[in-house]
Protein backbone atom coordinates (compact mmCIF):
# COMPACT_ATOMS: atom_id res chain seq x y z
CA UNK A 1 0.00 0.00 0.00
CA UNK A 2 2.61 2.37 0.47
CA UNK A 3 3.86 2.56 -2.53
CA UNK A 4 0.71 3.35 -4.16
CA UNK A 5 0.50 6.55 -1.58
CA UNK A 6 3.01 8.66 -1.10
CA UNK A 7 2.54 12.17 -2.08
CA UNK A 8 -0.12 14.69 -0.68
CA UNK A 9 -1.77 16.60 -3.35
CA UNK A 10 -0.58 20.24 -3.39
CA UNK A 11 -3.69 21.68 -4.92
CA UNK A 12 -7.24 20.29 -4.85
CA UNK A 13 -9.29 21.52 -8.12
CA UNK A 14 -12.56 23.10 -7.48
CA UNK A 15 -15.06 20.25 -6.68
CA UNK A 16 -12.37 17.90 -6.02
CA UNK A 17 -12.04 16.36 -2.52
CA UNK A 18 -9.50 18.50 -0.23
CA UNK A 19 -8.24 15.53 1.42
CA UNK A 20 -7.02 13.49 -2.04
CA UNK A 21 -3.55 12.07 -1.91
CA UNK A 22 -1.23 12.28 -4.49
CA UNK A 23 -2.60 10.21 -7.37
CA UNK A 24 -6.21 9.18 -5.62
CA UNK A 25 -8.78 8.61 -8.44
CA UNK A 26 -11.69 9.05 -5.69
CA UNK A 27 -14.61 10.11 -7.77
CA UNK A 28 -16.03 9.38 -11.59
CA UNK A 29 -13.30 10.70 -14.06
CA UNK A 30 -10.82 11.47 -11.51
CA UNK A 31 -9.73 14.29 -9.02
CA UNK A 32 -11.04 16.71 -11.05
CA UNK A 33 -14.18 15.33 -12.86
CA UNK A 34 -12.97 15.70 -16.27
CA UNK A 35 -10.90 12.48 -16.80
CA UNK A 36 -7.53 13.76 -16.07
CA UNK A 37 -5.18 13.11 -13.77
CA UNK A 38 -1.64 15.85 -14.20
CA UNK A 39 1.07 13.58 -13.85
CA UNK A 40 2.07 10.73 -15.61
CA UNK A 41 5.56 9.58 -13.98
CA UNK A 42 3.90 6.32 -12.58
CA UNK A 43 2.60 4.98 -15.86
CA UNK A 44 4.79 2.90 -17.84
CA UNK A 45 4.81 3.81 -21.44
CA UNK A 46 6.45 0.70 -23.31
CA UNK A 47 3.29 -1.39 -23.96
CA UNK A 48 4.43 -2.75 -26.98
CA UNK A 49 7.26 -4.79 -25.53
CA UNK A 50 5.36 -5.08 -21.80
CA UNK A 51 1.91 -5.40 -21.96
CA UNK A 52 0.06 -4.18 -18.40
CA UNK A 53 -0.37 -7.50 -16.61
CA UNK A 54 -3.34 -8.35 -14.12
CA UNK A 55 -2.70 -7.49 -10.22
CA UNK A 56 -6.11 -9.28 -9.05
CA UNK A 57 -9.60 -9.71 -10.41
CA UNK A 58 -13.00 -9.98 -8.91
CA UNK A 59 -16.66 -10.32 -8.86
CA UNK A 60 -18.39 -7.48 -8.25
CA UNK A 61 -21.91 -8.19 -10.03
CA UNK A 62 -23.62 -6.62 -13.05
CA UNK A 63 -23.34 -2.86 -13.91
CA UNK A 64 -21.51 -0.06 -15.32
CA UNK A 65 -20.56 1.90 -12.16
CA UNK A 66 -16.44 2.78 -12.55
CA UNK A 67 -14.00 2.33 -9.29
CA UNK A 68 -13.15 5.33 -7.15
CA UNK A 69 -9.68 4.71 -5.59
CA UNK A 70 -8.60 6.76 -2.42
CA UNK A 71 -6.21 6.57 0.55
CA UNK A 72 -5.53 2.35 -0.74
CA UNK A 73 -8.59 1.59 -1.56
CA UNK A 74 -10.88 0.61 -4.53
CA UNK A 75 -14.38 1.27 -4.37
CA UNK A 76 -16.96 0.18 -7.16
CA UNK A 77 -20.55 -1.42 -6.72
CA UNK A 78 -22.26 -3.80 -9.02
CA UNK A 79 -25.62 -5.90 -8.74
CA UNK A 80 -26.50 -9.67 -7.99
CA UNK A 81 -29.52 -11.75 -7.99
CA UNK A 82 -31.42 -7.92 -7.00
CA UNK A 83 -28.95 -6.99 -4.42
CA UNK A 84 -26.74 -4.37 -4.81
CA UNK A 85 -23.23 -4.31 -2.95
CA UNK A 86 -20.66 -1.55 -2.56
CA UNK A 87 -17.20 -3.43 -2.69
CA UNK A 88 -14.41 -1.62 -0.60
CA UNK A 89 -11.13 -3.57 -2.06
CA UNK A 90 -7.25 -2.90 -0.44
CA UNK A 91 -6.06 -1.40 -4.16
CA UNK A 92 -2.59 -3.16 -4.30
CA UNK A 93 -3.73 -6.72 -3.16
CA UNK A 94 -7.51 -6.76 -4.12
CA UNK A 95 -8.53 -8.15 -0.89
CA UNK A 96 -11.69 -7.21 0.62
CA UNK A 97 -11.73 -4.46 3.21
CA UNK A 98 -15.97 -4.30 3.78
CA UNK A 99 -18.76 -3.91 2.00
CA UNK A 100 -22.83 -3.22 1.97
CA UNK A 101 -25.26 -4.87 0.61
CA UNK A 102 -29.21 -3.95 0.16
CA UNK A 103 -32.43 -4.86 -1.65
CA UNK A 104 -32.06 -3.54 -4.72
CA UNK A 105 -33.97 -4.72 -8.70
CA UNK A 106 -31.25 -5.59 -11.50
CA UNK A 107 -33.35 -3.30 -13.83
CA UNK A 108 -32.26 -5.00 -16.82
CA UNK A 109 -33.79 -3.33 -19.66
CA UNK A 110 -32.28 -3.68 -22.94
CA UNK A 111 -29.13 -4.41 -21.41
CA UNK A 112 -27.21 -6.16 -18.65
CA UNK A 113 -28.92 -3.99 -15.77
CA UNK A 114 -27.51 -3.40 -12.60
CA UNK A 115 -25.43 -0.08 -10.74
CA UNK A 116 -25.18 2.63 -12.79
CA UNK A 117 -23.51 5.22 -9.98
CA UNK A 118 -19.22 5.92 -9.24
CA UNK A 119 -18.96 6.24 -6.10
CA UNK A 120 -17.87 9.52 -4.50
CA UNK A 121 -14.90 9.40 -1.99
CA UNK A 122 -14.49 13.00 0.55
CA UNK A 123 -12.08 12.00 3.22
CA UNK A 124 -13.44 9.74 5.62
CA UNK A 125 -16.58 9.30 3.84
CA UNK A 126 -17.78 7.76 0.90
CA UNK A 127 -21.12 8.49 -1.09
CA UNK A 128 -23.25 6.05 -3.51
CA UNK A 129 -26.38 5.87 -4.93
CA UNK A 130 -28.35 3.24 -6.37
CA UNK A 131 -30.40 3.28 -9.71
CA UNK A 132 -33.39 3.02 -7.48
CA UNK A 133 -32.44 6.58 -5.72
CA UNK A 134 -31.30 4.89 -2.41
CA UNK A 135 -28.41 7.38 -1.03
CA UNK A 136 -26.11 6.31 0.84
CA UNK A 137 -22.94 8.41 3.05
CA UNK A 138 -20.42 5.35 4.88
CA UNK A 139 -17.49 5.44 6.31
CA UNK A 140 -14.42 4.90 4.00
CA UNK A 141 -12.24 2.94 6.56
CA UNK A 142 -15.47 0.09 8.09
CA UNK A 143 -18.15 0.88 5.55
CA UNK A 144 -20.88 1.95 8.13
CA UNK A 145 -23.29 3.82 7.15
CA UNK A 146 -23.63 7.17 8.70
CA UNK A 147 -26.62 8.47 6.90
CA UNK A 148 -28.72 7.38 4.25
CA UNK A 149 -31.75 9.67 2.54
CA UNK A 150 -34.06 8.01 -0.48
CA UNK A 151 -34.66 10.40 -3.80
CA UNK A 152 -37.96 9.19 -4.56
CA UNK A 153 -39.31 9.46 -0.51
CA UNK A 154 -37.17 12.26 0.78
CA UNK A 155 -37.12 14.71 -2.19
CA UNK A 156 -39.69 13.62 -4.40
CA UNK A 157 -37.48 12.60 -6.82
CA UNK A 158 -38.75 11.69 -10.60
CA UNK A 159 -36.70 8.57 -11.77
CA UNK A 160 -35.89 7.92 -15.42
CA UNK A 161 -36.55 4.88 -17.47
CA UNK A 162 -33.17 3.75 -16.42
CA UNK A 163 -33.04 4.78 -12.91
CA UNK A 164 -30.57 7.69 -11.67
CA UNK A 165 -26.84 7.05 -13.22
CA UNK A 166 -25.22 10.49 -11.82
CA UNK A 167 -22.77 10.74 -9.52
CA UNK A 168 -23.22 12.77 -6.26
CA UNK A 169 -20.28 15.46 -6.16
CA UNK A 170 -18.79 17.93 -3.65
CA UNK A 171 -18.58 21.67 -3.53
CA UNK A 172 -17.14 22.75 -0.21
CA UNK A 173 -19.08 21.52 2.83
CA UNK A 174 -22.24 20.44 0.44
CA UNK A 175 -22.75 17.15 -1.25
CA UNK A 176 -24.56 17.85 -4.66
CA UNK A 177 -27.49 15.25 -5.96
CA UNK A 178 -30.01 15.77 -8.95
CA UNK A 179 -33.31 13.59 -7.59
CA UNK A 180 -35.28 15.26 -10.31
CA UNK A 181 -38.10 16.61 -8.46
CA UNK A 182 -40.67 19.27 -9.38
CA UNK A 183 -39.26 21.05 -6.21
CA UNK A 184 -34.94 20.74 -6.65
CA UNK A 185 -33.98 19.28 -9.78
CA UNK A 186 -30.61 20.05 -8.13
CA UNK A 187 -30.44 19.53 -3.90
CA UNK A 188 -27.70 20.48 -1.97
CA UNK A 189 -26.99 19.01 1.24
CA UNK A 190 -24.81 18.93 4.47
CA UNK A 191 -22.63 16.52 3.33
CA UNK A 192 -21.91 15.55 7.43
CA UNK A 193 -25.47 15.34 8.16
CA UNK A 194 -27.45 14.91 4.91
CA UNK A 195 -29.59 17.66 6.12
CA UNK A 196 -31.01 19.82 3.35
CA UNK A 197 -29.14 22.92 2.27
CA UNK A 198 -31.01 24.05 -0.27
CA UNK A 199 -32.60 23.26 -3.92
CA UNK A 200 -33.66 24.84 -7.17
CA UNK A 201 -34.88 23.80 -10.42
CA UNK A 202 -37.75 21.60 -11.64
CA UNK A 203 -36.20 19.74 -14.37
CA UNK A 204 -36.13 15.60 -14.66
CA UNK A 205 -33.01 14.18 -14.44
CA UNK A 206 -31.14 12.47 -16.84
CA UNK A 207 -27.59 10.39 -16.44
CA UNK A 208 -24.99 12.37 -16.40
CA UNK A 209 -22.84 13.75 -13.71
CA UNK A 210 -22.81 17.56 -12.43
CA UNK A 211 -20.39 19.67 -14.21
CA UNK A 212 -18.78 22.71 -12.18
CA UNK A 213 -17.57 25.54 -14.01
CA UNK A 214 -16.84 29.21 -13.50
CA UNK A 215 -19.26 31.64 -14.47
CA UNK A 216 -18.69 35.28 -14.28
CA UNK A 217 -16.35 34.68 -11.36
CA UNK A 218 -19.35 32.61 -9.46
CA UNK A 219 -19.01 29.20 -9.15
CA UNK A 220 -21.60 27.28 -10.94
CA UNK A 221 -22.66 24.00 -11.86
CA UNK A 222 -24.15 22.55 -15.42
CA UNK A 223 -26.73 19.47 -15.57
CA UNK A 224 -27.64 17.52 -18.48
CA UNK A 225 -31.52 17.25 -17.53
CA UNK A 226 -33.64 14.88 -19.59
CA UNK A 227 -34.70 17.36 -21.87
CA UNK A 228 -32.61 20.13 -21.62
CA UNK A 229 -28.89 21.36 -20.45
CA UNK A 230 -29.22 23.95 -17.67
CA UNK A 231 -26.38 26.32 -15.95
CA UNK A 232 -27.00 27.01 -12.15
CA UNK A 233 -25.55 29.31 -10.08
CA UNK A 234 -24.10 27.63 -6.67
CA UNK A 235 -24.06 31.12 -4.36
CA UNK A 236 -27.46 32.71 -4.22
CA UNK A 237 -29.57 33.14 -5.38
CA UNK A 238 -29.00 30.37 -7.36
CA UNK A 239 -30.32 31.54 -10.51
CA UNK A 240 -30.45 29.61 -13.71
CA UNK A 241 -27.99 31.31 -15.64
CA UNK A 242 -29.22 29.35 -18.93
CA UNK A 243 -31.44 26.59 -20.71
CA UNK A 244 -30.70 24.83 -24.00
CA UNK A 245 -33.02 22.67 -24.82
CA UNK A 246 -31.81 18.69 -26.01
CA UNK A 247 -34.02 16.43 -26.57
CA UNK A 248 -33.56 12.22 -27.72
CA UNK A 249 -35.39 9.56 -27.64
CA UNK A 250 -35.99 7.63 -24.18
CA UNK A 251 -34.59 11.29 -22.62
CA UNK A 252 -30.99 9.85 -23.12
CA UNK A 253 -28.37 12.69 -21.74
CA UNK A 254 -25.79 10.45 -20.44
CA UNK A 255 -22.18 12.15 -21.32
CA UNK A 256 -20.55 14.98 -19.35
CA UNK A 257 -20.45 18.17 -21.15
CA UNK A 258 -17.24 20.85 -21.26
CA UNK A 259 -16.81 24.14 -20.76
CA UNK A 260 -14.11 26.73 -22.52
CA UNK A 261 -14.55 30.27 -22.65
CA UNK A 262 -18.24 30.46 -22.45
CA UNK A 263 -18.83 27.93 -24.76
CA UNK A 264 -19.94 24.41 -23.96
CA UNK A 265 -19.59 21.00 -25.31
CA UNK A 266 -22.86 18.36 -25.43
CA UNK A 267 -23.45 15.20 -27.07
CA UNK A 268 -25.91 12.47 -26.94
CA UNK A 269 -26.93 9.00 -28.90
CA UNK A 270 -29.95 8.54 -30.82
CA UNK A 271 -29.01 10.83 -34.09
CA UNK A 272 -28.75 13.89 -31.98
CA UNK A 273 -24.61 13.59 -32.15
CA UNK A 274 -22.46 16.71 -30.49
CA UNK A 275 -22.81 20.50 -30.39
CA UNK A 276 -20.91 23.50 -29.33
CA UNK A 277 -22.91 26.61 -27.86
CA UNK A 278 -21.97 29.60 -26.59
CA UNK A 279 -23.82 30.65 -23.45
CA UNK A 280 -23.51 34.18 -23.03
CA UNK A 281 -25.90 34.55 -25.68
CA UNK A 282 -29.83 34.50 -24.50
CA UNK A 283 -31.33 32.07 -25.59
CA UNK A 284 -27.70 29.88 -25.91
CA UNK A 285 -27.09 29.72 -29.64
CA UNK A 286 -24.93 26.95 -31.62
CA UNK A 287 -21.40 27.18 -32.58
CA UNK A 288 -21.21 23.96 -34.32
CA UNK A 289 -22.62 20.96 -34.86
CA UNK A 290 -22.17 17.31 -36.21
CA UNK A 291 -24.80 14.54 -35.70
CA UNK A 292 -22.84 11.26 -36.95
CA UNK A 293 -20.47 12.07 -34.16
CA UNK A 294 -22.53 10.75 -31.06
CA UNK A 295 -21.50 9.95 -27.46
CA UNK A 296 -24.64 7.45 -26.05
CA UNK A 297 -22.70 7.29 -22.51
CA UNK A 298 -19.51 7.75 -23.38
CA UNK A 299 -16.88 9.85 -21.28
CA UNK A 300 -14.80 12.56 -23.57
CA UNK A 301 -11.91 14.72 -22.38
CA UNK A 302 -11.30 18.54 -23.30
CA UNK A 303 -7.53 19.06 -23.54
CA UNK A 304 -6.62 22.84 -24.25
CA UNK A 305 -9.13 23.46 -27.31
CA UNK A 306 -8.98 19.68 -28.19
CA UNK A 307 -12.05 17.41 -27.62
CA UNK A 308 -10.90 13.85 -27.51
CA UNK A 309 -13.54 11.15 -27.69
CA UNK A 310 -14.33 7.57 -28.83
CA UNK A 311 -17.70 8.33 -30.83
CA UNK A 312 -20.01 5.90 -31.46
CA UNK A 313 -23.63 3.70 -29.86
CA UNK A 314 -26.23 1.69 -31.35
CA UNK A 315 -24.16 -0.31 -33.68
CA UNK A 316 -23.10 2.58 -35.28
CA UNK A 317 -19.24 1.92 -34.39
CA UNK A 318 -17.09 5.54 -35.09
CA UNK A 319 -13.52 6.16 -33.99
CA UNK A 320 -11.19 7.64 -31.67
CA UNK A 321 -10.97 11.61 -32.92
CA UNK A 322 -9.34 15.06 -31.65
CA UNK A 323 -11.54 17.64 -32.52
CA UNK A 324 -11.12 21.80 -31.87
CA UNK A 325 -13.32 22.66 -30.01
CA UNK A 326 -13.71 26.15 -31.24
CA UNK A 327 -14.17 24.87 -34.73
CA UNK A 328 -15.27 21.31 -34.89
CA UNK A 329 -12.30 21.16 -37.21
CA UNK A 330 -10.93 17.36 -37.06
CA UNK A 331 -7.47 17.29 -35.85
CA UNK A 332 -7.22 13.49 -36.60
CA UNK A 333 -8.94 10.33 -35.97
CA UNK A 334 -8.31 6.38 -35.83
CA UNK A 335 -10.18 3.45 -35.93
CA UNK A 336 -10.11 2.03 -32.68
CA UNK A 337 -11.84 -1.45 -31.49
CA UNK A 338 -15.98 -1.91 -30.11
CA UNK A 339 -18.63 0.21 -30.70
CA UNK A 340 -17.88 3.29 -28.38
CA UNK A 341 -15.34 3.30 -25.56
CA UNK A 342 -13.82 6.16 -22.79
CA UNK A 343 -11.19 8.27 -22.83
CA UNK A 344 -8.90 9.11 -19.74
CA UNK A 345 -5.82 11.23 -19.57
CA UNK A 346 -2.53 10.56 -17.70
CA UNK A 347 -0.03 13.54 -17.92
CA UNK A 348 0.31 13.50 -21.48
CA UNK A 349 -0.95 10.31 -22.73
CA UNK A 350 -4.05 8.98 -23.44
CA UNK A 351 -5.84 5.61 -22.44
CA UNK A 352 -8.55 4.52 -24.46
CA UNK A 353 -11.05 1.81 -22.57
CA UNK A 354 -13.47 0.12 -25.15
CA UNK A 355 -16.84 -1.69 -24.82
CA UNK A 356 -15.03 -4.64 -26.44
CA UNK A 357 -12.59 -4.87 -23.50
CA UNK A 358 -9.69 -3.44 -25.08
CA UNK A 359 -7.32 -0.86 -23.08
CA UNK A 360 -4.87 1.15 -25.65
CA UNK A 361 -2.30 3.66 -24.78
CA UNK A 362 -1.55 6.11 -26.82
CA UNK A 363 -0.33 10.21 -27.42
CA UNK A 364 -2.28 12.98 -29.26
CA UNK A 365 0.96 14.03 -31.35
CA UNK A 366 -0.55 16.68 -33.12
CA UNK A 367 -2.34 15.85 -35.76
CA UNK A 368 -2.05 11.58 -35.61
CA UNK A 369 -2.51 9.24 -32.52
CA UNK A 370 0.44 7.69 -31.83
CA UNK A 371 -0.64 4.22 -30.73
CA UNK A 372 2.15 3.07 -27.59
CA UNK A 373 0.53 -0.58 -27.29
CA UNK A 374 -2.71 -2.33 -26.61
CA UNK A 375 -4.12 -5.86 -24.29
CA UNK A 376 -7.33 -7.43 -24.46
CA UNK A 377 -8.28 -7.14 -20.98
CA UNK A 378 -12.10 -8.33 -20.54
CA UNK A 379 -14.78 -10.16 -22.33
CA UNK A 380 -18.21 -9.09 -22.24
CA UNK A 381 -19.03 -5.45 -22.86
CA UNK A 382 -17.59 -2.78 -20.76
CA UNK A 383 -19.44 0.29 -20.64
CA UNK A 384 -17.77 1.81 -17.21
CA UNK A 385 -14.77 4.37 -17.83
CA UNK A 386 -11.40 3.31 -16.56
CA UNK A 387 -10.03 4.29 -13.27
CA UNK A 388 -6.15 5.01 -12.82
CA UNK A 389 -4.04 5.54 -9.87
CA UNK A 390 -0.27 5.53 -9.15
CA UNK A 391 0.49 3.00 -12.20
CA UNK A 392 -2.66 0.68 -12.19
CA UNK A 393 -5.75 0.91 -14.03
CA UNK A 394 -9.15 -0.37 -12.80
CA UNK A 395 -11.53 -1.51 -15.17
CA UNK A 396 -14.58 -3.82 -14.75
CA UNK A 397 -17.11 -5.20 -17.41
CA UNK A 398 -21.27 -5.15 -17.09
CA UNK A 399 -21.01 -8.43 -16.42
CA UNK A 400 -19.35 -8.15 -13.44
CA UNK A 401 -15.73 -8.79 -13.54
CA UNK A 402 -13.43 -6.42 -11.82
CA UNK A 403 -9.63 -6.37 -12.59
CA UNK A 404 -6.87 -4.48 -11.51
CA UNK A 405 -3.97 -4.22 -13.88
CA UNK A 406 -0.22 -3.36 -13.63
CA UNK A 407 1.05 -0.37 -15.93
CA UNK A 408 3.53 1.12 -13.59
CA UNK A 409 7.12 2.45 -14.30
CA UNK A 410 8.10 0.65 -11.64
Amino acid sequence: MNRFFKTLLALAAFGASSTAFGEDWPRFLGPNGNGILENDDSLRLDWKSKQPQTTWTRQVGAGCAAFSIADGKALTLGNRKNQDTIWCFDASSGDLIWKHSYDEPLHAKYYTGGASVTPTIDGDRVYSVSKSGKLFCLDLDTGEVLWQKDYQRDFDGRKGDWGWAASPVIHGELLLIDPGAKAGALVALDKKTGKVQWKTGDRQPGYATPVFFQHEGNDAVALFHKKALVGYQLEAPRDTIFTFPWRTNYGVNASNSHYRDGKLFLSSGYGQGYAVIDITREPPEIVHRERQLQLKMQTSLLIGDRVIAHYGGDGKANDLISMNFDTGKINWRTDVPGDLGNVIAVGEHLIVFTDSGHVILGKDSGNKFQELGRKHALLGTSWAPPAYSNGYLFLRNNQGKAICLDASAN
